[in-house]
């Protein structure tokens, strides 16, 4: 089907601004050299959306300001997109240009829809603590899109990326057609550097030879694609010559046991994907076993290809990954190899030959080679040992209120007999303040968490320490909180309590009465002098369960009554 534009196209936005639709239209060339639309903003309005309508294509030259929180497009595929050509015509269709948008919109960014959003040069000039969201996704091809080299994805961009936000998300239910995707030499930038604080949470894709476009194709041999997960970032640089006119490679990082988790491009890429096994029939010596915390997702075909079918480069490509922290698996960084799903054989076979990872810790790194002809749709940290033990997944403490939760997760554990809760107050020296149980043996992604209900006042130091049945250890990294809840209300815990409950005030405690159902004293409890009232343990051990009521008679004269449940 031809594709017939005007000479001059109305560009239509529609702004939403607290539930109201304003509708205005700019019938002009947009063309830098007009006074006055050398800049163009929207609304101004704080928050809000800005839609754009149809198939619009912008003059070349032009500063776009986007002051609304969400940049909209409309839902039928068919029917949008915008881009940066300023020809008008078929034959030079895709030709790169000159204009610049910045998001400006301080907080959460959305960029959304089904259609092609061309931009040349983009800024994120939202903050470094807040996120942009591209949920936008390409959906079916229409008005010969792949005649004119449109790729699937969420966002192209034809010449310089900055990101000056937080972390990135796209549409991970769209890993190919909702990715980032840098055309040619297209290139990114960090306002500070790429780190767990800022990188794309979700795919990354090199676009090779837009069509009509300039610039040299495979970014000159050298790409690194700046992806993770919601809070670290796992980079993969990829190095070589990548020519194949017409094709894109879609990167992302994928959590989880390859072994039951779906590597979402799959070998096909369609709705689904696939299980890359890690059984050992689905292991090429010298590999013994694969790495259960994640796994590089790795996509290569053809621009038009619609069914998303993977392919095979048309040469070697050498790959350095920056792994997770290995340190609670006690992993030896020699034994480490980097590994790819042979989509082929079914298998996972050795990239890096005898060469290990340069270290354990988060940011080591591992490298292997890609040979050319091999289709490759998954990376993994594999081993020539015979296990990867028990491997910790993220460990967070954050406040909340005045206790600190900590929350943990294992993507394997083996002979794993407990965790230990530990903390400190100067980040040297420890002690034991609750033991959780683990799950002994498991290949899958286990979570965990405990709640302190009486952090340290000021710095608290957190890690967690998993026993072996055997009574071998590893412990997490370290964290860190800093809290000041000396004026904090009462606070009584645990709850449901078992043997003995901790009363925790402000203010001084001249006695505590624990109550029956129908209100009759059943037990007091009165603090000592060198208790002072403010923090105390009661043993209420020899009560029956059930549900009681705590009065709280403070010195003050106050009375605070509290719900309490003895199991």
């Amino acid at each position: 089907m031809k594709f017939i534009l005007p000479l001059l196209i109305a560009v239509v936005f529609s702004v939403t601004v607290f539930g109201q639709s304003i509708n205005y239209n700019d019938e002009v060339t947009w063309d830098g050299s007009v006074p006055g639309y050398a800049i163009l903003t929207d609304s101004g309005v704080v928050g809000g959306s800005t839609t754009v309508n149809s198939i619009r294509f912008r003059i070349n030259g032009v500063t776009y300001n986007h002051t609304t929180q969400t940049f909209r497009f409309p839902s039928a595929p068919a029917d949008n997109a915008w881009a940066t050509d300023f020809s008008y015509n078929e034959a030079n269709f895709g030709q790169i240009g000159n204009n610049v948008d910045n998001f400006q919109f301080q907080g959460t960014n959305n960029i959304i829809g089904n259609g092609n959003i061309i931009f040349d040069d983009v800024y994120f000039n939202i903050g470094v603590s807040n996120i942009m969201n591209i949920t936008n996704y390409k959906g079916v091809f229409q008005y010969g899109e792949q005649n004119f080299g449109m790729p699937p994805c969420g966002i192209m961009v034809t010449k310089k990326l900055y990101f000056n936000n937080g972390i990135t998300t796209t549409n991970r239910d769209y890993p190919i057609q909702g990715a980032i995707a840098f055309v040619n030499n297209a290139s990114y930038q960090y306002s500070t550097a790429l780190s767990d604080a800022q990188h794309v949470d979700g795919f990354v894709t090199e676009f090779v030879h837009f069509n009509n476009s300039t610039g040299a194709g495979g970014h000159g041999g050298n790409f690194i694609y700046p992806v993770g997960n919601t809070t670290e970032a796992y980079q993969l640089q990829r190095s070589g010559t990548l020519d194949d006119w017409g094709t894109l490679l879609t990167v992302g990082w994928v959590d989880g046991d390859p072994n039951t988790t779906i590597d979402l491009t799959g070998t096909s890429g369609g709705a689904g994907g696939s299980i890359n096994y890690t059984e050992t029939t689905n292991l090429t010596a010298p590999i013994a076993a694969v790495s259960a915390i994640g796994f590089w997702d790795w996509h290569y075909q053809s621009t038009g290809d619609d069914t998303y079918s993977a392919i095979a480069l048309s040469h070697d490509q050498t790959i350095t990954v920056s792994i997770p922290s290995l340190e609670s698996s006690s992993a030896a960084a020699g034994d480490l190899r980097l590994v790819g799903w042979n989509a082929g054989t079914e298998k996972w076979i050795n990239l890096s030959g005898n060469t290990g990872a340069t270290g354990v810790t988060k940011g080591s790194t591992l490298t292997g080679i890609i040979p050319a002809g091999v289709t490759i749709t998954a990376l993994a940290i594999g081993s020539v040992s015979a296990i990867l033990p028990v491997t910790f997944g993220n460990f967070t403490v954050k406040p909340v209120k005045c206790t600190a939760l900590l929350q943990w997760k294992t993507y394997t554990e083996q002979n794993n007999s407990h965790f230990n809760v530990e903390r400190s107050q100067d980040g040297i020296h420890f002690s034991t303040i609750a033991q959780v149980s683990g799950a002994g043996n498991s290949t899958t992604t286990k979570s965990y968490e405990y709640t302190d209900e009486a952090p340290l006042s000021g710095k608290s130091y957190y890690r967690i320490t998993q026993v072996d049945f055997d009574g071998q250890y590893s412990s997490t990294p370290i964290r860190l909180i800093e809290m000041n809840c000396e004026g904090a209300s009462l606070r009584v815990y645990p709850n449901p309590v078992s043997n003995q409950v901790t009363v925790k005030a402000g203010k001084a405690i001249t006695q505590v009465n624990v109550l029956s159902a129908s209100g009759q004293a059943v037990m007091q409890y009165r603090p000592s002098l060198s208790q002072n009232g403010g923090l105390f343990n009661m043993n209420i051990q020899q009560l029956q369960s059930g549900i009681y009521m705590l009065q709280i008679i403070n010195k003050d004269g106050t009375t605070d009554i509290i719900k309490l449940m003895k199991k």
